[in-house]
This record gives C-alpha cells, structure tokens and sequence, in this order.
C-alpha cells in the first residue's frame, strides 16, 4: 500500500496549486501529478509516498479519511479574498463565490481533531512560509525536507498548468492578502446575494465583529457572473450526490485491492 497526501481547500482559488508546488519542490516524494488530480484516479507503487491536490474534493474526503494510508491537508483562506479572485486561464471573470466557500468549508471543518487532517491557514502559509513547513514536518514525521519553502522558487520545476493557475513563479510572500478592498462591489454583490460575512469571519477567526462591513456603505454592488454557479438546484444536487457516492465506492474499491 502507498502513503497519500491529498491537498483540498475551503474553495477554488485558495492557495492549493502553491503550497502544493511548495511540497513538491522541498519535500522528497515518489510521485505526483503536474497540477491536480481527482482522489480516487491516484496510482502509486507499494511502499511509495503520492501527493496530489484537488480544493474540490474536500466533499468527499470525511467519507475516506478512515483510510489509514490517506493524510488531508485542508487549506483554509479569507472568503473576502477567495470570492475576488480570478484564474489565469479567464481573467474577466470571477471564479469562486459565498455559496461555494460555505459548502466547501463545512466539509473541512468536519474533519478536524482527526489524526490525519492537517488545516493550514493561507495567509500563515504566505507570511511565514517555513513555519507551515515545520507544522507539516511535524504532522508527517516520515517526509524528508528537501529545501526550506521560503526558497522554493529558487528550485521549482513548475508545470504549464500550474504556472497558469498562479500567474508565475514567484517567491511566496502575502501580496494577495486584502486583496477583497480593491473588490468592494464584489463583495456587496455577493453578500447581497448570500447574506453577510460577518458570521463565517467570526467562526475562522478573519474579524472580531462586523465593523468591517462599514466599506461597504457607500458602494454600488457588483452582481457579475462567478465560473461557479450561485445557486445550485435540486436536481443539480442529487446528481452531485449520487456521482460522490459513485467516486467515494471506486475508491474504496481501488483501495481495498492493493
């Protein structure tokens, strides 16, 4: 049986593609995959370590974390600056939104106090990067350090994709936190859509109270179209539904075989 790490997030456009670059380059593995892969279409020999990250497949992961063999690492950002964020491939367009962030939050947050769920806060990771890396060293004893992650992009070997998704390789540093206040409209928008904030900052610990939301007066909002959906219907979710059980039993079949 292989050992697996698998990198999920709170949402799309949440830092997994870095970190997961980051673990790549400074820690030994036997495999991985160029950008992100879904859970259960992993391969690896006996006795190898795979890594590989997928922020959606959060949902399915309290479903599997009884594998012994699995380790999640759950990467948590501020929604603020999660739901301004674009990718490379389509920057006109928003990608993530409220809705997504919640859903997906709530998978993560299910998971934790379990011995093999790691939570690693996004703006820890970009401010001090090597610190991260000594409560992932600590997490997971048997990884071999490689290069300290404050020098990864002195070593990185970054795919097309990935080097899309992140717009280059760059040194890690915390130019994208608050990046939401050049996005007020946004964010007026969306929680005119989703309802305030306010109480899932409180929850993660991203505000103390609901001054923040003052910014937000004067502003016009902004109802522009996400990459995901804002609203999900019903029959929309039970095909969702029935595909994670479908995922969930291929890998628990896969799993039981080697």
């Amino acid at each position: 049986m292989f050992r697996h790490i698998h990198i999920v997030a709170c949402s799309p456009r949440s830092g997994t593609t870095l970190l997961h670059e980051a673990m790549v380059t400074c820690f030994k593995f036997d495999k991985y995959y160029d950008h992100e892969i879904r859970f259960n279409l992993v391969t690896a020999d006996d006795g190898q370590l795979l890594i590989t990250k997928r922020p959606k497949d959060v949902m399915y992961m309290p479903a599997v974390i009884d594998d012994p063999n699995l380790h999640v690492i759950y990467v948590l950002r501020d929604p603020r600056d999660v739901i301004v964020s674009r990718h490379g491939k389509n920057k006109d367009m928003y990608y993530s939104n409220i809705r997504l962030w919640r859903e997906m939050h709530g998978y993560g947050t299910s998971m934790n106090g379990h011995d093999r769920f790691l939570q690693v806060r996004y703006e820890d990771f970009v401010k001090n990067p090597d610190n991260i890396q000594s409560e992932i060293a600590a997490q997971y004893p048997w990884l071999e350090e490689l290069h300290k992650f404050s020098e990864y992009h002195e070593h990185a070997d970054v795919s097309e994709k990935s080097t899309l998704a992140m717009h280059s390789v760059r040194p890690i540093a915390p130019t994208s936190i608050g990046v939401w206040r050049q996005h007020l409209g946004r964010i007026k928008g969306q929680q005119e859509i989703h309802g305030s904030l306010t109480p899932d900052l409180l929850a993660s610990g991203y505000e103390s109270d609901d001054a923040w939301e003052n910014v937000l007066a004067t502003v016009e909002a902004d109802f522009s179209r996400s990459r995901y959906p804002d609203k999900v219907f019903f029959w929309s979710r039970i095909s969702q539904y029935i595909n994670a059980q479908r995922k969930i039993a291929m890998y628990r079949r896969k799993r039981r075989s080697t």
